[in-house]
């Protein structure tokens, strides 16, 4: 991976996209995410946009359910009310928070909006 964001650091007219790096850390012990945030946070290039993407995790159960296919060892309601508490005390506001627990267009319209907002669309 470093090698992959050092070839992109040189170049200046790319979009990077990396999913799950930074606030994967939040899966980590609570004493050490911190730790793991910070020195991704720092090593990695940051967007001029970050979005996180928020669900209550009843909400995220249920639409688990849903699926057709195995439950991940981090889909409990409980590890899931434990990773969002650990990425609410993680993220600032350098990160916009959409909230995706409701169902339908709306959180799409939202991201869509933050989008026209900033430029990006």
């Amino acid at each position: 991976m470093l090698f992959s964001v050092r070839w992109y650091n040189k170049k200046a007219d790319c979009t990077v996209i990396f999913v799950r790096y930074i606030l994967g850390t939040a899966y980590l012990p609570r004493r050490l995410a911190p730790h793991g945030y910070r020195l991704f946070r720092n090593m990695l290039p940051f967007p001029d946009l970050a979005l996180f993407i928020d669900i209550d995790p009843e909400i995220a159960i249920r639409r688990i359910e849903e699926r057709d296919h195995t439950r991940e060892m981090f889909e409990t309601k409980d590890k899931l009310d434990k990773v969002r508490q650990t990425v609410g005390r993680l993220i600032g506001e350098e990160w916009t928070v959409v909230d995706n627990s409701e169902n339908g267009e709306e959180p799409f319209r939202r991201i869509e909006a933050i989008l026209g907002e900033r430029g990006f669309i």
